[in-house]
């Protein structure tokens, strides 16, 4: 079919639509058959019943610019063997030749649309063809006539057959629609610079949203039909059981992006609705796994590097869930890349891969909690032992107990700054005795949206920036910046995002300090006396320096 044909059909089946002739629903169902079938859709809605012969030839008539065949005026005269074609040709392009008008053969064609079976004619006939839209009952009769036998009528459509098909075609074009959704939201996603990817379907639609740089954005919306077929791909390449649909699954699987592979967590949900699915993109490539590509300040990192060199101890990482803690434990591996050190992980999940650590993941429907994990660790000769969180007493215990034993224990903990995981610990039945003996240092993190260096602009602050910014710096701030919006931000005026930290080094002072269980006051004292400046400081310096907004920075240290 050429692109003209295609386009005459299209514009036969608008026309169709717009007068009325027939409804969406009937095109919608007819398109189903079509494609199985391999007929034009205007034919299929007449096998239907959709759509009458007179209202088809009228269609054709008009689509093709030609006139309508009348069997009693322009009967078929012309002798078979005139033709230069077969019968048996003729049959299945349903054409009927009539007469030779001067040098032009007259022919009625049921489909006066299909060209391929028009060029065929002329060039059996080595002559010009002038096509008439026929009436399909009329053609049938007539070539039955002028060639004998019968002529080749279009299969008839019973309904359970037609049910049949439109539930097998259903299903592929579903299937293979929702891999393609999948496919396309993911390529956009990686290139949006999103992290996580939300299939959410809803009563009448699937919506899809995406978290960009901490936000949610609704990206797509979806016909609700898609919903299924898109959550059983991600099933099938994640290797989840497709078959249940009753209870949340989880998984892993990878896409190739610009011949990049790309590792993906998978997580599913029944909903009223059907299954929910969330993707977190694990790109390695776009995530600075090193201390210099964390974006941090010079006396945080140099806080990170010395805390690795330690011999052992424990040294934290704490903020709340999304502030990178995962990504600063893993920078801190990365410094012992090259080195003779054996290193291990328990994690969950194990989000990127190292060759130079043994990492496990927990399963505690298995018994392999990060505790258990943790007391296997110690009988296996480690110099260094990466906890993905320590979020209960007997975890607790075990680190700080390896900690005491000559290992070096970097962990995550959830807390509201630095300072805060002493108590945190102290809390989960740690003796103050063995924090003090254990406990290195800490460092506290959030991000922050970091602005677009094309369009932000510098402006004057407002009066909650002035007071905020005197609460942490002892001053008003000397400049701020805003965001714009341009086309290499796509009109947010934020790209990416940048980590505002706190970090401190424990000294005598401050383990004496925690043994005693001194006040929170009197430890941030200690804190500051040994170079302790919190993230409102770092938030301020980088606000002033138009690495992000005084805004952003207040909303993350504040909330």
């Amino acid at each position: 079919m050429t692109a003209l044909t295609k386009e005459s059909r299209a514009r036969l089946l608008e026309d169709l639509l717009e007068r009325g002739v027939v409804d969406a629903a009937a095109v919608s169902r007819a398109e189903l058959v079509a494609v199985r079938t391999r007929q034009p859709v205007e034919q299929v809605l007449s096998q239907l019943g959709a759509l009458s012969d007179e209202d088809l030839v009228g269609a054709y008539a008009a689509a093709a610019r030609c006139e309508i065949w009348s069997p009693e005026r322009q009967p078929a005269t012309l002798e078979l063997s005139a033709v230069g074609v077969g019968a048996d040709f003729l049959r299945r392009a349903r054409l009927l030749p009539l007469a030779v008008e001067g040098d032009v053969l007259l022919c009625a064609a049921c489909d006066p649309l299909d060209d391929e079976a028009v060029a065929g004619l002329v060039f059996g006939a080595r002559r010009p063809v002038r096509v008439l839209a026929a009436r399909a009952a009329d053609w049938r009769k007539a070539f039955d006539d002028w060639a004998g036998g019968e002529a080749a009528a279009p299969e008839a459509l019973d309904e359970r057959r037609l049910e049949r098909e439109i539930d097998q075609v259903s299903d592929h074009v579903a299937e293979s629609g929702g891999a393609r959704l999948v496919a396309e939201v993911f390529e956009e996603a990686v290139a949006m610079g999103a992290s996580d990817i939300h299939f959410e379907p809803r009563r009448h639609d699937l919506r899809i949203r995406l978290r960009v740089d901490g936000r949610m954005i609704d990206h797509r919306v979806a016909a609700a039909d898609l919903a299924a077929p898109a959550v059983s791909r991600i099933k099938v390449v994640a290797n989840l059981n497709l078959g249940e649909r009753r209870l949340p699954q989880d998984g892993r699987t990878s896409f190739v992006i610009g011949g990049k592979g790309i590792d993906v967590r998978v997580a599913t949900a029944p909903t009223v609705f059907g299954e929910a699915a969330v993707l977190r993109i694990l790109d390695r490539t776009a995530v600075p796994l090193d201390l210099e590509g964390l974006g941090l300040g010079g006396a945080v990192t140099d806080v990170l590097r010395r805390a690795s060199r330690s011999p052992h101890g424990i040294f934290l990482v704490t903020g709340p869930t999304g502030s990178g803690k995962t990504t600063t434990l893993y920078a801190l591996l990365e410094t012992f890349v090259g080195s003779p050190k054996k290193v291990l992980s328990v994690e969950d999940p194990v989000e990127y891969h190292f060759d130079h650590v043994s990492q496990t993941q927990v399963a505690p429907h298995l018994g392999l909690t990060f505790a258990t994990a943790l007391r296997s660790f110690l009988r296996q000769d480690p110099d260094v032992i990466l906890v993905g969180e320590i979020r209960d007493p007997e975890t607790a215990a075990v680190a700080i107990q390896a900690a005491m034993t000559g290992h070096l224990v970097l962990a995550s903990v959830h807390a509201n700054d630095a300072l805060s995981v002493a108590p945190r610990l102290l809390d989960m039945g740690v003796e103050p005795y063995q924090l003090a003996a254990a406990f290195r240092g800490a460092v506290a993190q959030r991000l922050v949206r970091r602005l677009c260096p094309r369009c932000r602009r510098e402006d004057a602050p407002t009066e909650a920036e002035i007071v905020f910014a005197r609460s942490a710096v002892g001053r008003a701030p000397v400049r701020v910046f805003r965001p714009e919006g341009c086309p290499a931000c796509k009109g947010v005026g934020f790209r990416g995002r940048s980590p505002i930290a706190e970090a401190f080094l424990a000294d005598e002072p401050i383990l004496r300090g925690m043994a005693d269980r001194a006040p929170m006051p009197e430890l941030a004292r200690l804190a500051r006396d040994a170079g302790l400046a919190s993230m409102a400081v770092d938030g301020v310096a980088q606000a002033e320096a138009g690495i992000t907004t005084l805004e952003e920075v207040m909303g993350a240290v504040d909330g």
